[in-house]
């Protein structure tokens, strides 16, 4: 290895969002979020998740500057560590041996706005059986809302099985939000599914095992890419990796780990598929009931429909998702004259985010009333029969907490006469 692990961790943990800034990027905070114009949607978290990145037009991201900078900017490792790290060079490198990448660097200059790429609508699917069993038996979300939106044309099923959310402006597609339908799932290794040529292996194995191999071996010689889901996984890769990855497989089974911190850290990174059609900029999901008076913000489709299902009496109401927490879109809708509701996620970034509006908005606090993180989750858990049993459990319990207490207290009373 050429950078030492010091050297790596401090290139990965550099600033995304310093970084660009310094070449001379436009850099515009977006919630909790820092948009990074030029490259079609490139999204930087330094808050929630201090490093994490995403580019909508290309549908791919990841953690850490190093990373970054290999898919954003295509450099090869080395390269991308000698960039963060200012051109620092590795214990054994030769002043000669790495590129400078120093004309990545541009004077600040006016930024001349990019021609606006044209959307292009997910091609639809056969029917929309798939999608409409996913919302429905998984997501808990009524029938006849599914049906609603399908109906009115911007809910439909892609070729893939995935469910696309369709934005549209004065009635015409300009953009659109794409939700997996497969199950929660993510990603590990260097490499993409479609690197390996007709040669790849597939090796099946469990989640902690993929997850142990994307920490050990990401940046490693050996190509592989890791698809990890809540039961399973698959690691992909080609005749020439396939020895050293079974090896490793072998080397991890044998090991005496905590498997269930792993397992634990695996759950909490299983999401499912979220992105947006190429072409999608600025444009958000809405979907009308009545004449609007007043409008309803969500960070999420699903959780707007989760909503309307929830509270079917409410009308006369334009329902928006930010596809996540964009202030641009309250503020789109707070200028059209609308009295604007946010129903963000009960966490700490929508917490902050309500604090942005101060008293311009009011903030739905059903879900932290009933102590879940979103709209979704607050549907399944009252479509779920253990909900009822639990918050009858509950009070149960509390009524004989406090029966108990009392006894208690009249016996020490008498005690004490």
């Amino acid at each position: 290895m050429l950078y030492s692990e010091e050297q790596i961790q401090r290139a990965n943990e550099r600033s995304i969002t310093e970084y660009f800034r310094q070449a001379g990027y436009s850099c515009k905070r977006v919630g909790s979020e820092t948009h990074i114009e030029g490259f079609g949607g490139f999204y930087v978290n330094e808050t929630t998740i201090p490093n994490k990145f995403y580019i909508h037009s290309q549908q791919k991201g990841g953690v850490g500057l190093v990373n970054c900078l290999m898919k954003v900017m295509d450099m090869p490792f080395k390269e991308a560590v000698r960039a963060a790290l200012e051109g620092e060079m590795g214990r054994k490198d030769r002043a000669d041996s790495v590129p400078n990448y120093a004309p990545l660097y541009r004077k600040a200059e006016p930024t001349v706005p990019e021609p606006k790429s044209e959307f292009i609508m997910p091609e639809k699917g056969e029917n929309d059986h798939r999608v409409f069993s996913y919302l429905t038996k998984t997501r808990r979300i009524d029938a006849n809302v599914v049906n609603e939106f399908i109906r009115a044309g911007v809910l439909f099923q892609d070729t893939k099985g995935n469910a696309v959310f369709l934005h549209k402006e004065n009635g015409k597609p300009c953009g659109a939000e794409i939700h997996g339908t497969s199950g929660k799932s993510y990603t590990v290794g260097n490499s993409r599914y479609a690197d390996f040529s007709a040669d790849r292996k597939v090796i099946p194995t469990e989640p902690y095992i993929a997850e142990m191999l994307g920490r050990e071996m990401n940046e490693s010689v050996v190509r592989f890419a890791g698809y990890v889901y809540e039961k399973n996984a698959n690691i992909v890769t080609d005749s020439t990796g396939f020895e050293a990855i079974s090896g490793k497989i072998a080397e991890i089974q044998n090991r005496s780990i905590d498997k269930a911190a792993i397992d634990s850290e695996v759950k909490s990174k299983l999401k499912n598929y979220k992105g947006v059609a190429p072409g999608t900029s600025e444009s958000f999901f809405s979907y009308d009931k009545g004449e609007p008076k007043k409008a309803f913000v969500f960070e999420s489709s699903i959780d707007l429909m989760s909503f309307i299902a929830l509270h079917p009496d409410v009308t006369d109401c334009k329902f928006a998702a930010m596809a996540g927490l964009k202030p641009n879109v309250v503020e789109k809708l707070l200028a059209s004259g609308l009295d604007v509701t946010l129903c963000v996620d009960n966490d700490q970034a929508g917490k902050n985010f309500c604090k942005q509006f101060g008293g311009r908005c009011k903030c739905f606090v059903e879900c932290m009333m009933n102590n879940v993180k979103d709209f979704n989750e607050l549907l399944v858990a009252k479509r779920t029969v253990p909900f009822a049993e639990r918050v009858g459990a509950m009070k149960s319990w509390a009524d004989k907490a406090i029966q108990r207490a009392a006894e208690l207290q009249t016996a020490q009373l008498g005690f004490a006469r």
